[in-house]
Formats: C-alpha cells, structure tokens, sequence
C-alpha cells in the first residue's frame, strides 16, 4: 500500500525561520534557503530562481533573491496575515522550480493586450521580468477604478518604452 503520507507533490522542501531582511531604508519579511537544498538548485546559472510551491498550506509564487552567499523568499504579506506568523515562527516550505519566463497576466491587463496589437507587439517586446514587474503594478490594484487607471498607465508607459509606473507618478 503507497504511504500517501511520505509522497509530496514538491522536489524540495524544508522548514525554516521567518526573518527580518534589511536593504538600506527597505525591510522585508523572509524565509532563508537552507544550504543543502541550495546545493540542489541551479543557482549558479540562475540566481534569482522562479519557484512555485507553498508556505504551510498557502501558496506562493517567488524568486530565491542572492544576498551575501546565500539566498531568501519574501514571505507574501498575506501569508504572513492568514497564517498568523510571527518573526522567528518556523514555517514549511514546499516548492517546485517554476517556467523562468512566466508572466501570470492579470485579466483586465490581458484584455486590453487582446483588443490592442501595438500594446501587445511592445508587451511581447518586454523581458518576462518587466512584464512581471507590469502585471504586478495591475495585479496590486484594489478597486476597479484603480485596476482601470494602471492598465491605462501600463499601455502609456510600455508603449513609450519607458517602465516607471507609480514612480512620482500623480
């Protein structure tokens, strides 16, 4: 009989503390790679490694950023929330090395992608990563109204190559 139990569905897992991580004026709430299972990964080639996987039961989608040798997650603000983590809580991680040129596109910034060729040419023209970053500032949007206003500024800024959404923007 499969001991269901030992089987996951995750190549790499490990259990770690949440931190503090400081970066000049910048703080965030992490979880640290551990050693042996940054041994595992192809950080070498790929410092800044997409991966897709869960913190206890809620899920996650990241990169491992590089910081002095070793490597940490930002831990979501509402993980942290739903979870009720506290700094120094041990928390479960479970991930899977995610498609490094995914962009998961929000739907109201798909579909003005879909109803206007030169955006989506200048978009397709964009590293994942900026794409990333733009999707993000859209995703982040709280009401509708906002929602509309940075798919708006998403389209002004990609089209005039230039990606300083929400930077001393009115």
């Amino acid at each position: 009989m499969l001991d269901t139990e030992s089987v996951s569905r995750f190549a790499f897992e490990f259990t770690g503390r949440v931190a503090r991580h400081s970066l000049g004026e910048w703080g965030y709430t992490v979880v640290f790679l551990p050693a042996e299972v940054a041994a595992e990964l192809p950080l070498g080639e790929k410092p800044r490694l997409r991966v897709r996987g869960e913190m206890d039961e809620y899920p996650f989608a990241r990169a491992w950023q590089p910081t002095g040798g070793t490597w940490y997650l930002m831990i979501p603000k509402d993980v942290m929330r739903r979870g009720g983590y506290a700094l120094g809580d041990w928390i479960n991680v479970r991930f899977n090395i995610d498609d490094q040129e995914a962009v998961d596109v929000p739907e109201a910034l798909e579909a003005a992608l879909a109803a206007d060729g030169e955006f989506r040419a200048a978009w397709e023209g964009l590293t994942a990563g900026k794409r990333r970053a733009v999707a993000y500032r859209v995703e982040s949007a709280k009401t509708a109204g906002t929602v509309a206003k940075r798919v708006a500024e998403a389209r002004e800024v990609v089209m005039a190559g230039r990606l300083d959404m929400g930077k001393g923007r009115k």
